[in-house]
This record gives C-alpha cells, structure tokens and sequence, in this order.
C-alpha cells in the first residue's frame, strides 16, 4: 500500500497492524504518518521455504522490516510466516536521489602576449674639432722709382709736358672662411622581424574516478519484529 490523500490509506495501515498476532500500537502510529507520507508499506505471506529468501530480497533492495508473525491467522490459509516491510522516502527505505562525481579535465590553450625586451636608444649631440687650412694670398705693392737722366727732350716727351695725375692701385687677397654641411653617414633605426618555433611543455590534470562494488551481507532469515 502507498501514500495517499484521504481516510482510507490510514484505515488500511491500521488494519494491517490489527492483523497482526501482537500489534504495536507506536509502530501503527509510526508507519500511518509514513504511509501518508509518501512512502509504501509491503506486506509479504509466502510459505515456510521462502521466507529467508524473500526476507533477504527485501532488505537488499532497501526495505526495513516492520514485524513478522507465525500466527495462523495472520498468515492465512498457507500457514507460512508473515513479513511486513517499509519502504520509501518517509519510511526509511530506498532513497532515490543520485549523486552526480564531476569528470574535471584540465585542456592546454597557448596563447601569445607581447612583453618588453629591451631595445635601442639612440642620442644625437654636436661636437667640434679644431682644423686648420693653408691657403696662398697674393699682394700687390705699388713701387716708385726715381732714375737720373739726362737726355734730350723728344716729341712724346714734349706732349706728356703738362700737369697730369696717375693713379695706381694696390691690391691684396685676404683669405676668406665660409662653412657647408654635407651629409657624410646616415645611422638608420629600424626592427628586424624574426620567428621561431617553440615547444610549450606542461601537465593537465584530470578527474578518474573508479568503481568499486561491494558485496552485499547474505541475511541467514527473516528476523524478529523491530520497531524503528
């Protein structure tokens, strides 16, 4: 029988515990909240020979057992022993819920980034350095000579017999410094780019998980009646 809404679940848990050689007044109590609950309430008449082997059925697969009779009224017309066994949520059976183990596995993702590794600074400053050069200068003097002479006057001497001024001038280099810049060198700054191929080397972690399986404890037989 299972849980339900109404009055007849709990007239059916109060009547099954009636049916029992002793019944238990707090187990009635105990397994009506249980049955209203949700959970479910097995009752099992078998004959002598299977009693140890439904009882141990029914303790492997979760179930509690409530009470057991060898009344011949509780049993019926076989004789055999009765077993009465819960289950459920709200009687303390099988739990239904599952539990889920994460399977974490680490993957390697190589990325790029660019970091700083120094570089180049250039610095541009004017010197001076002294030089020195020879040139050749020309100079011209002027020279005045007087020179005795006594001769006859000519004709072109006679012509040139009149006030007459002559000018003559002198002359003089001098030398002369003038500067031009020239483009001798040129420092150029520039990157060159290269690759290269490199191996990136780590340890993944991953998530095993194993599976064991227990052996189940073999019930001898059916026991006594237990309150939970």
């Amino acid at each position: 029988m299972t849980g339900g809404t109404g009055t007849g679940v709990v007239a059916s848990v109060k009547n099954f515990f009636q049916s029992l050689a002793t019944p238990d007044t707090s187990d009635e109590e105990y397994y009506t909240r249980g049955v209203s609950a949700g959970g479910a309430l097995v009752a099992a008449t078998v004959e002598d020979q299977h009693v140890e082997a439904i009882a141990s059925l029914l303790e492997v697969s979760g179930a509690r057992q409530v009470s057991e009779s060898t009344s011949g009224a509780a049993a019926g017309a076989t004789g055999g022993t009765t077993g009465a066994y819960s289950g459920g949520a709200a009687a303390g059976g099988i739990d239904n819920t599952s539990t889920a183990i994460p399977i974490v596995e680490e993957e390697l993702q190589v990325g790029k980034t660019r970091v700083q590794r120094g570089g180049v600074r250039v610095y541009s400053h004017v010197t001076e350095r002294p030089v020195e050069e020879q040139v050749r200068l020309r100079e011209e003097h002027v020279r005045v000579q007087r020179n005795p002479v006594n001769r006859e006057a000519s004709a072109a001497d006679l012509e040139s017999f009149r006030e007459e001024t002559l000018e003559l001038t002198e002359t003089a280099e001098e030398p002369v410094v003038a500067k031009q810049a020239r483009v001798v060198e040129e420092v150029t700054i520039g990157k060159d780019v290269t690759e290269r191929t490199e191996t990136v080397r780590d340890k993944l972690r991953r998530t095993e998980v194993e599976v064991e399986e227990i052996p189940g404890e073999t019930v001898a037989k059916a026991k006594a009646a237990t309150k939970l």
